[in-house]
């Protein structure tokens, strides 16, 4: 595949948002689909809702032009499960829908994925001593780590051009991994993806014009997932290419996704430590810490931004280190980071800092 076929593939679902997303705004504005400002929101007006529509159709578009030279039956599964998130999504958007459902429609289709495409995980690559994992055991981790991504994008969708801009850094970050491994249909899937995020990201940087909603979330965390979960298996079983040290698959996935995963995380445990449920809206998370310290919108969006690139430079440097030992370090670093502006918050309230 030449380097030209990922770029008119980038480019076509770049173009597809560009040019859908105003027209969109306005039905959006005709339909009152506002998200409206509130206690645990950062916008002082209402914003139009939708924009993941534009994410959804532009990626789809783009991606059945050029990803059919490379797509199989069983791929039909990957886009069905993106039909239910994006059908719920859409809907929770216009109409909220109760939590519980949604997390059936997410269960509903990670299994879909799994069971007809067979897209698991079969192992650790030695992680906590686990090198396989039986069939079972393997779907239970691909199931969570797919509600986990698609949650910890909706809880990153916080402030103006932040899921948008971490998903575009982690789809390019895909779609180049998977072109030097020669898996075109996933780095079609990653290109597309990162077209659409950054043509939704010239409206939804700060000040946003328009949010990506559920729709985009969930569709965004589906993806990536997916992306996340071959690329796992693909490199362990493709090591043979030197690209890495086949052990450092996760590490490279956890500096790819390093901003929203240990945000979610962080607040999730936070949350359960203070007897919530782990999915009740607070002021918990990275951005409003940093809105908090005095950063604008985007300011910390381009911080942001700036720690997941340099996390996924050190991956790429440290490729052939002791996996082990990066992966607790990459953790370790980054929940260091995400507490940082906590304690400075708690430091300027006890005066010992300015």
């Amino acid at each position: 595949m030449p380097v030209s076929y990922l770029l008119f593939s980038f480019l076509t679902s770049l173009l597809v948002a560009v040019i859908s997303i105003p027209s969109i705004i306005g039905i959006a504005q005709k339909l009152d689909l506002y998200d409206k400002p509130g206690e645990r929101k950062l916008h002082i007006s209402k914003v139009p809702l939708l924009g993941g529509l534009a994410i959804f159709a532009a990626t789809l578009i783009a991606f059945s032009i050029w990803a059919s030279p490379y797509f199989e039956q069983n791929h039909l599964f990957i886009l069905a499960s993106l039909f239910i998130l994006f059908f719920m999504g859409l809907r929770d958007d216009i109409i909220p829908i109760r939590p519980a459902y949604k997390l059936i429609g997410q269960i509903l289709a990670a299994y879909l994925v799994i069971h007809f495409c067979d897209l698991r995980f079969s192992g650790l690559h030695g992680f906590f001593g686990i090198h396989t994992v039986s069939h079972s055991v393997g779907a239970m981790m691909t199931t969570i780590i797919i509600l986990f991504l698609i949650n910890a994008f909706n809880l990153i969708d916080g402030s103006d051009g932040l899921a948008a801009g971490l998903g575009f850094i982690a789809s390019v970050s895909f779609g180049i991994l998977f072109f030097l491994y020669q898996d075109f249909f996933m780095a079609v899937l990653s290109f597309t993806l990162a077209g659409a995020l950054l043509g939704f990201l010239f409206f939804n940087f700060h000040p946003a014009r328009i949010f990506m909603g559920d729709t985009g979330s969930m569709t965004v965390g589906f993806i990536i997932s997916i992306l996340t979960i071959r690329f796992v298996e693909l490199n362990k079983s493709a090591s043979g290419l030197e690209l890495f040290n086949h052990r450092s698959a996760p590490v490279a996935v956890l500096a790819i996704l390093i901003i929203p995963a240990i945000d979610a995380f962080r607040v999730f445990v936070l949350r359960l430590l203070k007897g919530k449920s782990p999915f009740n809206a607070d002021r918990l998370h990275i951005h409003h810490k940093l809105l908090e310290l005095g950063f604008s919108q985007a300011q910390l969006a381009l911080l942001l931004y700036a720690i997941n690139v340099l996390f996924i430079g050190m991956s790429w440097f440290f490729r052939f280190e002791n996996p082990t030992v990066l992966f607790y370090l990459f953790i370790f670093s980054a929940l260091l980071l995400a507490q940082l502006p906590q304690i400075m918050l708690y430091c300027r309230k006890k005066k010992l800092i300015v």
